[in-house]
């Protein structure tokens, strides 16, 4: 996946804020959580626009060592569902997961502690 820059919309960046305040961890932190709370749900995300109103994370700083790891799930889960690997569709894909991730994290934890039940 050819990307270095992640945009992230406006929603998703007040969610994030709001989120550090609850529980402490940094957004690039809950922003994986979410992504992966994202790809564990059997439906696919809605595929928005390229946002241009909200933050933007350097690639490493959001995936860290895991990045291999994340594309090859976003590919895996795009493969499995006719998504396709092209760079410009794992792009966007990648961006929907993340904007729903952090909506879906939003609507779970509303203090640290919940994120252990997010475990079981």
């Amino acid at each position: 996946m050819q990307l270095n820059r992640i945009h992230i919309s406006e929603d998703s960046r007040n969610k994030l804020s709001i989120l550090k305040g609850r529980t402490g961890l940094l957004p690039n932190v809950l922003s994986r959580i979410g992504l992966t709370l994202s790809l564990a749900e059997p439906s696919e995300p809605e595929i928005d626009a390229d946002p241009t109103d909200g933050s933007e994370f350097n690639r490493f700083t959001l995936m860290g060592e895991w990045d291999p790891l994340i594309v090859a799930l976003l590919e895996e889960r795009g493969a499995a569902n006719t998504i396709g690997k092209s760079n410009e569709v794992l792009v966007k894909y990648f961006r929907a997961h993340l904007n729903r991730g952090v909506r879906l994290l939003y609507g779970r934890v509303k203090r640290l502690e919940d994120l252990v039940n997010l475990l079981f």
